[in-house]
């Protein structure tokens, strides 16, 4: 057999291997979330799984999350067929997002193999943050209100219909409004044919102007669509929605252009929100709303993925150099792999988006706004490598990097043997069971505990919130049931029981 036909049948096996343990790592870190779905579920996520419920019945047509006409419900809708073949629950609510997930890390591995030039190992290396991120990162991952995951998929499919205007457009349009930090991946895009000059052509800037005619078409849809769209459950239109603006209106909106909030936000980055990111800042998992007594992360740790960045960034000036140098390395010409860069632009403007549109507010609790700083670990990884970086350069950043992911993987087999030995219970599941036993069907609750308990128990019981009222239809069936309604309240009230710590019927 000819020696090039065993190289590339190593290659092909090598590849095998890789995408398996790379689906595999997915899986695991998902497992705790979609096996006990109670271990990272709350009201924003039982509002999309009633969505789906409610379409998987044909008892409404939800285009936006409930209440609002911006952040497009995909996740309701993928979750719907599921719901409609195996019934309504958690687990079925999340399992879209781990075949994304897998999708998303499948992709990251075969690009960056063939942009870059990598062997497969070495591609699933520079992927590796994404493939195995922090704990908080992994339940984000699979949390289903609305748009902490998807744009990831979207990024990553424009690049993937970069040179189909039309595919490029429908994603574009779909995906800003799923969630508007899809424009980055779309401002990476221009930059990187500007770059190569490939945008100055006719050919090039035609095509963009196509791709953002269709996604104007796209959205022109939509806004067509939601004139007859269920806007807040059953029996509902466009004009039950609370909150009327779109997602341009939401844009404007958040910007704020301050050189001092912008200096505020921007030492909070490194200092706040990359070591919660990032799995390396010392937080409770319970901070990030799960339910666990486990900890991630690990003092004075936060140094490794800088480390990681700087050396690669290293690394790829040390390439720079050399191909300025001498342009044809080994017979071949060096170039930037174009991928690798536009993973680098989108992580770069991931977290400016933030500070900017956030006013310099940067806290444990508004992480959701800059999740995509993982892609430019990535790249600037996937760029290092494609550079064959020497020997002692490569070693020392790859000690950086497993230092690092074992900081980052140690919290999840904590979390797992957590789960397998002793399942910590929430609170709201306990509340369920109290409310089961007392046999109380009907009620009024906040947000937090009244869609909660709506989807968890199958609609078997209904809660109507106090504010925001994003399922208007449980209002009347609760007036219609009134003798026998509750109020849940988390203050003790006169005449009031306590079913669980923290929580009392009320008259």
């Amino acid at each position: 057999m000819p020696e090039q036909h065993i190289a590339s049948g190593a290659r092909r096996r090598e590849r095998w291997i890789v995408l398996a343990v790379a689906a595999a790592l997915v899986a695991g870190r998902s497992a705790v979330f979609l096996v006990w779905p109670q271990a990272y579920f709350d009201s924003d996520q039982a509002i999309v799984g009633l969505m789906a419920k409610h379409l998987s019945e044909l008892r409404a047509f939800p285009l936006f999350l409930y209440g609002q006409q911006y952040m497009l419900g995909v996740e309701a809708w993928l979750a719907a067929p599921l719901f409609a073949l195996a019934g309504p629950s958690a687990t079925a609510l999340k399992l879209p997002l781990l075949a994304i997930n897998i999708w998303i890390a499948v992709y990251l591995v075969r690009t960056l193999e063939r942009d870059a030039g990598l062997r497969p190992a070495l591609a699933g290396l520079a992927a590796l943050p994404v493939i195995l991120p922090s704990v908080m990162m992994a339940a984000v991952f699979v949390d289903a209100s609305g748009g902490s995951l998807e744009p990831y998929l979207w990024i990553l499919l424009l690049w993937a219909t970069r040179q189909q205007p039309i595919l490029c457009g429908a994603v574009l349009g779909i995906g800003f409004l799923n969630r508007e930090f899809t424009i980055y991946g779309f401002a990476a895009l221009l930059c990187i044919e500007l770059l190569d000059r490939t945008l100055l052509t006719r050919q090039g800037a035609l095509r963009r102007v196509a791709t953002v005619a269709v996604a104007g078409g796209a959205f022109a849809v939509v806004e067509i669509l939601k004139r007859f769209a269920s806007a807040a459950g059953p029996g509902t239109s466009i004009e039950h929605a609370f909150g009327r603006a779109n997602n341009l209106a939401e844009l404007a909106a958040r910007t704020c252009l301050s050189g001092e909030t912008l200096w505020t936000g921007l030492r909070a980055l490194p200092a706040v929100h990359w070591p919660a990111l990032l799995g390396t800042g010392a937080h409770p998992l319970a901070t990030f709303s799960i339910e666990s007594t486990v900890t991630q992360g690990l003092a004075g740790s936060s140094w490794l993925p800088a480390a990681v960045v700087v050396l690669a960034m290293a690394g790829i000036a040390q390439g720079l150099l050399r191909r300025s140098a001498d342009p044809a390395v080994g017979g071949r010409t060096v170039q930037a792999p174009k991928f690798a860069v536009y993973l680098v632009l989108v992580g770069l403007f991931s977290p400016a988006g933030y500070v900017v549109g956030r006013c310099g507010v940067v806290s444990l609790y508004s992480m959701r706004y800059d999740l995509l700083s993982l892609l430019g670990i990535v790249g600037v990884s996937g760029w290092f490598l494609s550079t064959r970086p020497p020997k002692a350069l490569l070693i020392a950043w790859s000690a950086v990097l497993a230092a690092w992911l074992m900081v980052v993987a140690v919290p999840h087999a904590r979390l797992a043997v957590e789960y397998v030995r002793h399942r910590p219970i929430p609170a709201k599941e306990r509340l369920i069971d109290e409310l089961r036993a007392r046999d109380i069907r009907y009620g009024k609750a906040d947000y937090w505990l009244a869609y909660y308990i709506d989807f968890m128990t199958n609609e078997r019981m209904i809660f109507a919130s106090d504010a925001p009222q994003r399922i208007l239809i449980y209002n009347d069936i609760v007036a219609a049931h009134a003798g026998e309604a509750v109020r849940l309240s988390r203050r003790p009230c006169e005449g009031g029981v306590a079913l669980i710590p923290g929580v009392y019927q009320c008259p």
